[in-house]
């Protein structure tokens, strides 16, 4: 018999021997680094020699390991004195996270922190016994096939969500899975139920572990036990406790974060469970509406209470080893790596979250010696942030993949711990196209009157309140005697800037704003022809009412500034006319709700551009003032309101109008 190999079989046979090259390669390169640990990984293996499923879970284990640690019980036991105080301070609270409650825990925390013991990271590879390990396979299996959601899932699958004892570094490898399991054996059998109401009943029974509110919060958790014992933590801490007690149950579970938001400071870690193959977010503690990440962190939409979540990045953290990026190119530096990836341990789920962009730049700056990669920042603490990499190419392009949209990006090189510009910042817009931004050799006018965009949830409520529940009406009837409803304003607002497109055929020379109640409270209103990308200027108001803040006027409302405003008391059944002056087409309205003029008292304020760096423009102390005013301002790029020991975003600004990234 003649056989006859194609070059498609020919290609097969390769790949698949390739693979299982790969495979021999990394299971002796992780034997290799177990040291006189390595009879207790290859007793694991040996265990499990004549099962086929169990064997490649076990094998998954051990290929993986190298990179993995944490601390042991032992550590944990040296620092239970400063865990027996923080809950007994929280005990005498009554356990409530009250201003006093933090106030206390932060000077003791301050008083006490330098005298705790940090631990060092003992590698799994070299520690983990084969009895543990193998408990832990088998618990692993038995509540896999319990649970009627993931039963079906495949082996890969389950060895990436349901299987890996560690999914956070540091955490201590103890037996809380087994005292999960013995809790809640079967709580996940019945698939007539719907999984999330199932997954927020056995959560609830956990409500009393909260979020620390920030006091205290460099204070290390280490362990499952801890954490019930202090009842606090941060947002990745009850992340990482979420994972093992959902894991224990046979749930496919992960940790997914953004490292950076592309418009506020910090970043976030939260809960997703993976069934069927879809990703599913939840807000990591207890909250009545936990599974709304979908809803708010897909780029699109925004939350009433936390305004616009605009991620440029999503990452999960895995167990298993990501041979992609930097980290994994022996010829580039280790000192030029960012921080984040400087770990193989995450992948990347952009597309489960948001409609993601690759990015193409040229390089337009002088390129470090032996630069390799360059990296795609946001603005964050205290500047720019890595948040992707992308690898030079040849003709020195670069590649970014699967970036967030309506986001501010500036391409940078890294070299020994310093960012370097590599590239035009750019605004990658909800259309996904890339605006270039920098001077563009004109002045102009800025006005502003605060360093960020960010309120507390009560100051978001307060604002809201001063405007929703008004309605926009037409005519062109000075007296109203007919007229249109163009809008009606819902508490749906977006604190800065809204902006609402009128599909009418009609055109129109007055418009009313119509308040819910006798104050009313904005920045800026602003009318646009439709065709037209300048707003109507010659404008007429007309109101009656008392003015609540001094020095404000309702002229403010149409002055083309959405840093000024007006709020005031209006006499009953009055409202605001604006005269147009002639009938005019209206397309849409841009309106700014009132934001509270601020500026920290005795500080001086500092204005910068970008220019391929920061560049102060001019400095101004604090004199009371509502607002600033600076004059000659380079035009089309970003701009910042920098003051020492403040946290300040980035904006744009176009037609008077401030857009904060």
């Amino acid at each position: 018999m003649k056989i006859t190999i194609t070059p498609c079989i020919l290609f097969l046979w390769l790949f698949a021997a390739s693979c299982h090259f790969e495979e021999n390669r990394r299971l002796k390169e992780a034997l290799s680094l177990a040291g006189d640990n390595r009879s207790e990984l290859e007793k694991i293996l040996a265990h499990y020699a004549d099962d086929p499923e169990k064997s490649k879970a076990a094998r998954f284990l051990v290929e993986n390991m190298p990179g993995h640690s944490g601390v042991t019980t032992a550590d944990i036991k040296k620092l239970q004195p400063f865990y027996l105080q923080h809950a007994a301070i929280s005990e005498k609270h009554n356990w409530e996270r009250t201003s006093v409650w933090e106030k206390e825990i932060d000077e003791w925390w301050k008083m006490h922190k330098g005298e705790i013991f940090f631990p060092r990271m003992q590698q799994d590879i070299r520690t983990v016994r084969a009895e543990w390990l193998i408990n832990e396979i088998d618990r692993s299996f038995k509540a896999w096939k319990e649970n009627a959601y993931t039963r079906d899932m495949a082996l890969d699958d389950f060895c990436r969500y349901i299987l890996p004892y560690r999914f956070m570094e540091r955490i201590c490898m103890d037996n809380c899975r087994d005292v999960f399991y013995k809790r809640h054996a079967g709580w996940f059998g019945d698939r007539k139920k719907d999984f999330r109401d199932v997954t927020d009943s056995l959560n609830l029974l956990y409500k009393e572990v909260m979020h620390s509110n920030w006091a205290a919060a460099s204070m290390p958790v280490y362990d499952v036990a801890t954490f019930e014992q202090i009842k606090r933590g941060l947002c990745s801490d009850r992340a990482w406790f979420n994972c093992l007690l959902l894991s224990s149950l046979g749930m496919a579970s992960s940790i997914d974060m953004v490292p950076s938001w592309g418009n506020r400071s910090g970043g976030h870690t939260w809960n997703s469970l993976v069934i069927d193959g879809e990703t599913y977010p939840f807000e990591p503690f207890w909250d009545e509406d936990r599974w709304k990440y979908k809803r708010i962190y897909n780029n699109e939409c925004f939350d009433l209470l936390w305004g616009k979540s605009r991620l440029p990045k999503v990452f999960r953290l895995s167990f298993e080893w990501n041979s992609d990026g930097p980290l994994e190119d022996r010829k580039a530096d280790g000192n030029d790596v960012p921080a984040l990836f400087r770990t193989p341990f995450l992948r990347d789920v952009s597309d489960q979250y948001f409609r993601t962009t690759d990015v193409h730049i040229e390089i337009t700056e002088e390129k470090p010696e032996d630069a390799r990669y360059c990296y795609l920042c946001v603005f964050g603490i205290p500047d720019w942030i890595p948040v992707q990499w992308g690898k030079i190419e040849r003709d020195g392009s670069v590649t970014f993949k699967k970036m967030g949209r309506d986001i501010v990006y500036a391409p940078m090189f890294y070299e020994n711990g310093k960012l370097l510009p590599a590239a035009p910042a750019f605004l990658l817009n909800r259309k996904g196209e890339c605006e270039a931004i920098g001077c563009n050799g004109k002045r102009t006018e800025i006005n502003i009157h605060t360093y960020t965009s960010f309120f507390d949830v009560k100051d978001v409520l307060k604002i809201k309140r001063d405007i929703s529940g008004s309605i926009l009406v037409a005519s062109n009837d000075p007296e109203f005697e007919t007229a249109d409803t163009l809008y009606c304003i819902t508490d749906s607002l977006d604190v800065w800037e809204n902006e609402w497109h009128f599909p009418n055929a009609k055109k129109y020379r007055y418009v009313r704003l119509i308040p819910a109640r006798d104050t009313i409270a904005l920045c800026e209103i602003s009318f646009y022809e439709k065709g037209f990308e300048l707003p109507i200027r010659d404008i007429r108001i007309a109101v009656e009412g008392e003015t609540l803040v001094e020095g404000e006027t309702p002229d403010a409302l149409i002055d083309g500034f959405s840093a000024t405003g007006w709020k005031g008391k209006l006499k009953k059944g009055e409202s605001i006319l604006f005269d147009l002056g002639k009938e005019r087409d209206i397309g849409k309205c841009f309106l700014a709700p009132y934001t509270p003029p601020y500026f920290p008292p005795e500080q001086d304020i500092e204005l910068c551009y970008w220019d391929n760096r920061w560049v102060a423009f001019d400095t101004r102390e604090n004199n009371g003032s509502l607002h600033l005013k600076f004059d000659g301002v380079p035009e089309g790029t970003l701009y910042r309101t920098r003051i020492k020991g403040y946290k300040d975003r980035i904006f744009m600004y176009k037609n008077g109008e401030i857009r904060w990234f």
